[in-house]
């Protein structure tokens, strides 16, 4: 890759500051160096908030990287067939031809540009001692993580990548080659450990949408798990973890045990709460849940509800809610996966959307190859986005990158790796299913299952692996856990063969409807399921709506995206990592290449 971007990002951070006609000059005293920029707070704090505006580029960042490279796995897939596009990255498709590759390559080094360009500077600035140290300290913390988030995003992605922590200056050799994965996951997650030093906990800043310690430790956490865990290597062709893998998981533990040994956080005891308080563009400091979210603005920035989540009416646009054309899809093998009293099935996802134009602002219910993750809504946009914002592209929705009951998951998990099924990882999973569950079903849902999973170190860890998935579904993350356990193909061979099974009427799963029957409730708006759990005889019942459920003879189309999704990935050869893009190649002078 051709890193001519050092002087840029200097003008790009710094030219709003001056006038046009000044920083163009070699010699004025209005010119703004390096040095100058962070010569005061203010200056320097508009250097790191140049990071973050980044991570807020809707298209190269958040959109293409969350809603196409995290699919398809067994929770989220995208619907329509390979297109050489962004759905042949999500089918394990994706050449080095592919338009959507450069794009999210050359934002993300930008980035570490803008923070190596802090970095340096922070340091040796007026402000790095005296009156304003600890606000120096802190954003020196926060573009030290910030630096970290970005190379977690290309490791995942691309595994060996090129790795700088310097800022690029004149005379430089901007050509560097790829670092072996293992080497920048070792620096990095040994450098975030000096970042969550200098930076506060949420509740002293009283944001989610800035840096903080709790944030840092659960990203070095979930980085050393993804170090300790399965990637495939392509210099040598093997799939193979970290190779200081058992040291790596008494550092996420440490992590993790810290985060909740501070009290700083705590599980929101709704969990449907969460998810309407960033609807609300609201910020859960209450509980902390959320340690750290994308910031968007309404109207300007951010695709959540638009490009993911449930569907709302697009042509024409529902005139209540807005249009929302949303892209990443769900299963019936997820939806029924869940215990049918668990509180976060309904959240996750719905048997309805907002899908017809005969009945704009009312639910319809879906058909089987068109179920949505359902976490983000146009209807619980507040205020709301229909009327003469229907056609908005930018909700300003929030997207958060990381939840407290991630911390507590993971810590259950290496406890377990660690230790076995001990009290302490039965407690923490036991937390995070209590808040499932309503206290009445406690002792059943909660108690008996913790202990029937806690006869083995596998039995826990499997149940570690269901658990991340009722609790994180259309959050963006089950891939990367299943390539971690080196269980992507597994998954999505299960997701497969219990859809079919589903749809041919299986024993197994022959209580499930194969007609519902549904009405609309007394507001006129929201949908009554009769029997969205078990078979009715398939006579007509007065006051409800009967249709086809769960058949096979009417999911052609489902089953069609059934063996798309399942033979895009190649478990021998394990494609999950991407190829870097031809114009990145081209513009590398012979540096780069794709094994």
């Amino acid at each position: 890759m051709k890193f001519n971007i050092g002087i840029i990002l200097i003008l790009a951070l710094f030219v709003p500051l001056v006038s046009c006609d000044d920083y163009l000059e070699t010699e004025s005293n209005s010119t703004f160096t390096e040095q100058s920029s962070f010569s005061n707070l203010d200056f320097a704090t508009k250097a790191v908030l140049g990071i973050y505006s980044n991570f807020a580029q809707t298209h190269s960042y958040t959109y293409t990287l969350m809603c196409y490279y995290a699919c398809d796995n067994d929770i989220e897939y995208v619907a329509g067939t390979d297109d050489a596009s962004k759905r042949s990255l999500a089918r394990y498709a994706g050449d080095e031809g592919n338009a959507y590759l450069a794009g999210p390559w050359t934002l993300i080094y930008q980035t570490i540009e803008r923070a190596n360009i802090c970095i340096d500077n922070l340091p040796k600035s007026p402000i790095w001692d005296g009156e304003y140290a600890s606000e120096a300290h802190r954003l020196y913390g926060e573009a030290k993580t910030l630096r970290a988030l970005c190379y977690y995003d290309l490791l995942r992605h691309w595994g060996d990548v090129p790795f700088s922590i310097k800022s690029f200056q004149n005379g430089d050799n901007y050509y560097v080659p790829k670092t072996d994965m293992d080497e920048i996951y070792e620096y990095i997650i040994e450098d975030l450990a000096e970042a969550e030093e200098y930076l506060p906990w949420i509740k002293d800043i009283s944001t989610s949408e800035r840096m903080n310690k709790a944030f840092a430790k659960g990203l070095r956490a979930r980085m050393a798990l993804q170090y300790a865990g399965y990637s495939y290597r392509p210099k040598t062709k093997e799939t193979r973890r970290g190779r200081k893998w058992e040291e790596y998981y008494k550092i996420a533990h440490q992590e993790c045990e810290e985060i909740m040994e501070s009290g700083k956080h705590l599980l929101n005891p709704d969990y449907v709460n969460i998810f309407k308080t960033i609807h609300a563009y609201s910020q859960d400091l209450q509980y902390g849940e959320v340690l750290f979210e994308i910031p968007y603005g309404r109207l300007r920035s951010g695709r959540v509800c638009l490009a993911i989540g449930m569907y709302f009416t697009v042509d024409p646009a529902d005139p209540k809610y807005g249009r929302a054309s949303t892209e990443v899809l769900t299963t019936p093998f997820y939806f029924y996966s869940f215990d049918t009293k668990d509180l976060r099935r309904n959240v996750s996802c719905e048997l309805y959307s907002y899908s017809s134009a005969s009945y704009p602002g009312m639910q319809r219910l879906v058909s089987t190859n068109s179920m949505r993750v359902s976490k983000w809504r146009k209807s619980w946009i507040n205020p709301s986005m229909g009327g003469s914002l229907k056609e908005a592209q930018y909700t300003g929705v929030n997207w958060p990158l990381m939840r407290y009951s991630d911390v507590v998951l993971m810590f259950a998990e290496t406890e377990n790796e660690l230790n076995g099924p001990t009290q302490a990882a039965k407690d923490a999973l036991t937390s995070v299913r209590k808040r499932a569950f309503s206290s009445d079903l406690w002792d059943n849902k909660v108690t008996h299952y913790v202990d029937s999973v806690s006869a083995s170190k596998e039995e826990f860890f499997n149940a570690i692996v269901n658990e991340r998935k009722w609790e994180f579904g259309g959050e963006m993350i089950r891939k990367y856990d299943l390539v971690r356990w080196n269980l992507l193909g597994t998954k999505i061979r299960e997701m497969k063969e219990e859809n079919m099974k589903i749809l041919n009427d299986d024993p197994k799963w022959k209580y499930l409807p194969n007609y519902i029957f549904w009405k609309y409730a007394a507001d006129g708006e929201t949908i009554e399921f009769l029997n969205q759990d078990y078979r009715l005889p398939s006579t007509n019942i007065s006051g409800y709506t009967k249709n086809t459920w769960l058949s096979k003879a009417s999911n052609s189309t489902f089953l069609t995206a059934l063996e798309r999704i399942a033979s895009g990935y190649d478990e021998i050869k394990n494609n999950h990592l991407y190829p870097i893009g031809a114009t990145i190649i081209s513009d590398s002078n012979g540096v780069l290449s794709n094994e």
